[in-house]
């Protein structure tokens, strides 16, 4: 058997790696980005590429400037070009860098980046020549596959670099003792953070399995050209240094002999070029630090318009409303640049919020009779239209510029309106809807079900059962449209004032508090969710997946869930010899999950243990087990246990919303679920997922 994270160590790593927001750099080529983003954009372009660290960063401040990146046809000049010049250099000198000590003695992080680039360049050299592979996907991929590496250097240099010795350079020694040491592996972190950091599927599963020299018997897996370009190039790359295995072909590549010989030739030019001469650090940094701290003296306005189109996104979170949203904007334009007095009026809704200093004022029609005409006359003002729908009004004593904030302003409220008015149509339409109240003729006579044996239960059982959960889901769908309009405005007015009493508090019991209470509005949200999700999921992406992989998928969702807590759960060795499922892998993943959780819930303890297995005896079908020692159901328990909100357990613990879920779940995607559980003994969950075809072919 094989244990996920059966530790506390493992735990700790895993909660330290989820807090990562960008990885560390070296020191040396933060210098080199300053000084490009200064004197030439064309040499931080060339840094981007060839500097995993520096690609995530530059990722990050896309999304924070609401720049969409285009993965499978990637620009990086062009993403570069569209971040304003002060937006780039905030950015840059405020980066976390390695301590220079463990750079040159210990941890050789200038070797493993030049060596991703090297990779990164193979890979793509690789993918020109298939004509079937994505280049810029394989570039990635490959760029990326040891950023798990980095992160286990930035978070525990000293025993990364114990293990490095002690490895000597080989790969499966240094997992090996990794695991052994950490909990974890490195491949594992790389894939677990480059999900977190939002970057392709194929990028996080090839920095999962490229270094496996078994991962070309997963023929059928999704991505796995991808997988097998990157681990090829990352074999080319260690030959050309000298050091490598012998080199083989997949023939899912179709390469050629020649083919090989030009990717090897010019990965030796470009290992051949020269690093930075560090003697030179000290005058270089003296240079460009003089050189950016007079630029940013220059562009006072830039910098402040910098901080701000930063701290927005932190600021307005999905819960906000349109006016809401609205005040902390006004709040933000005060702080930042000094406004004495900020408005946005919204035109259909006849609302306003406005801003004087600290003070955060929300104004109707009702309250202020000449609403749009808010008197900011004792000083200058500034009115700029936002698109269609309003007017952000500013008043300061100095020359302000706030028109370059004004796109980003008028996208977020724009974004907040029209979920408003969605969620206004929709409660419309279910007002509107008036179900039949004629008498329904009396069903006709059903042969009762075949007898469950005790203590099991199957789900769905008959024709009858199905219709009566359609109707229930059909009633809580229209209870959770319903709640969504209902809840939507006082959760928001709720959840705004605290972002903004937050924002501007001081003491930090109260600042405690007020995160409460935005989490605890953002927890009712995702409750009405997962009722929408039970009632109306959405139509599934059915495709090819491996069962080992989607497990894994759950247990990294349950890990995250309980970041603080050691677990024990076990996955037999033979989830990973099951054939290919057709499912929706997210829909089922969350499925699991679900069920995992009431597993776990299932002892005092709340953690475990859990053991998840399977068999594929069943022609057409493959059935994962998840089974555990705990509480246990009554046979009461049982029948109602798929009921959204039934629980027996005390109140705080669990919403009563697991496996309803899950059945929905798994319904959606053709599967079956039954449970097996006796008091004080235990629960086994079965679920049955249809095979892939191709699978079915081969066996």
């Amino acid at each position: 058997m094989t244990s996920i994270l059966p530790n506390g160590s493992a735990q700790s790593a895993a909660f330290a790696l989820y807090q990562l927001d960008v990885p560390a750099v070296h020191p040396d080529i933060a210098i080199r980005c300053v000084k490009s983003i200064i004197e030439d954009k064309s040499g931080f372009v060339h840094i981007a590429l060839t500097d995993p660290a520096i690609s995530i960063v530059l990722f990050k401040l896309c999304r924070d400037c609401g720049i969409k990146i285009s993965f499978d046809n990637l620009d990086f000049k062009l993403l570069v070009n569209k971040i304003p010049n002060q937006k780039l250099l905030s950015t840059f000198l405020g980066l976390k860098t390695f301590a220079i000590e463990n750079l040159h003695s210990q941890i050789p992080i200038a070797e493993l980046n030049k060596t991703s680039a090297a990779r990164a360049i193979a890979a793509q050299l690789i993918a020109a020549k298939t004509r079937t592979v994505n280049s810029s996907i394989s570039f990635l991929a490959a760029l990326f596959a040891d950023i798990g590496m980095l992160a286990l250097a930035e978070l525990f240099p000293k025993s990364l670099s114990r293990l490095l010795e002690e490895s000597n350079g080989d790969i499966f020694t240094l997992l090996r003792l990794e695991k052994e040491n950490l909990g974890l592996t490195h491949n594992v972190i790389s894939r677990q953070l480059l999900q977190k950091w939002l970057m392709p599927q194929a990028v996080a599963d090839s920095a999962w399995l490229y270094c496996s020299p078994a991962v070309h018997k997963l023929e059928n897996l999704e991505n796995i050209e991808i997988i097998l370009t990157v681990r090829l190039a990352d074999m080319l790359v260690k030959n050309a240094k000298g050091g490598g295995e012998n080199v083989t072909v997949p023939s899912i590549l179709s390469l050629t002999t020649q083919d090989i010989n030009e990717i090897t030739n010019n990965l030796g030019i470009f290992l051949a070029q020269p690093d930075i001469n560090a003697s030179d650090r000290q005058d270089f940094y003296t240079k460009t630090i003089r050189q950016v701290c007079t630029s940013l003296l220059e562009n006072p306005t830039e910098q402040k318009t910098a901080e701000f189109l930063s701290t927005v996104w932190q600021t307005v979170k999905p819960a906000s409303s349109a006016i809401g949203a609205a005040g902390l904007i006004c709040s933000l334009i005060c702080k930042i640049f000094n406004a004495q007095k900020a408005c946005i009026y919204l035109d259909a809704q006849e609302q306003a919020v406005k801003t004087t200093g600290d003070k955060t004022e929300f104004l109707t029609i009702e309250n202020t009779p000449s609403l749009k005409d808010i008197d900011f006359a004792e000083a200058e003002t500034i009115r700029i239209k936002l698109d269609t729908f309003g007017e952000l009004i500013v008043q300061s004593s100095e020359n302000l510029d706030v028109s370059s904030i004004a796109p980003l302003v008028s996208q977020i409220i724009s974004a907040k309106l029209i979920e408003e008015y969605n969620l206004s149509i929709a409660q419309t339409l279910l007002n509107d809807f008036t179900p039949p109240t004629q008498p329904q003729p009396a069903p006709l006579p059903q042969p009762l079900p075949p007898q469950q044996p005790s203590g099991q239960q199957e789900m769905p059982a008959t024709a009858q059962a199905l219709s009566d959960d359609d109707n229930v889901r059909e009633i809580v769908a229209e209870i959770a449209a319903g709640a969504a309009h209902e809840l939507n405005n006082p959760l928001t007015v709720i959840s705004g004032r605290a972002q903004i009493l937050q924002h501007n508090e001081t003491d930090e019991t109260k600042k405690t508090i007020l995160n409460q209470i935005t989490e605890k509005t953002e927890q009712a949200y995702e409750i009405v969710g997962q009722l929408m999700s039970y009632a109306r999921p959405t139509h599934p992406q059915i495709r090819t997946v491996s069962p080992f992989i989607m497990i894994n998928n759950c247990l990294e969702k349950v890990n995250a869930h309980y970041l603080s807590e050691p677990l024990d759960i076990t996955i037999d060795d033979n989830i990973e010899n099951l054939n290919d499922i057709e499912v929706d892998a997210e829909q089922i993943a969350d499925a699991i999950s679900q069920i995992i959780y009431n597993s776990l819930e299932s002892y005092e303890s709340g953690n475990g243990p859990v053991i998840i297995s399977g068999n594929q005896q069943e022609p057409g079908f493959v059935k994962i087990r998840i089974q555990d020692q705990g509480c246990g159901m009554s046979e009461e328990t049982l029948k109602k246990a798929s009921e959204p909100f039934y629980s027996d357990k005390p109140a705080g613990r669990q919403r009563g919303m697991g496996l309803s879920l899950a059945s929905s779940l798994l319904r959606n995607n053709g599967c079956t679920i039954s449970i097996e559980s006796q008091i004080d003994k235990g629960t086994t969950v079965t679920i049955r997922l249809p095979r892939s075809n191709k699978s079915e072919e081969k066996a």
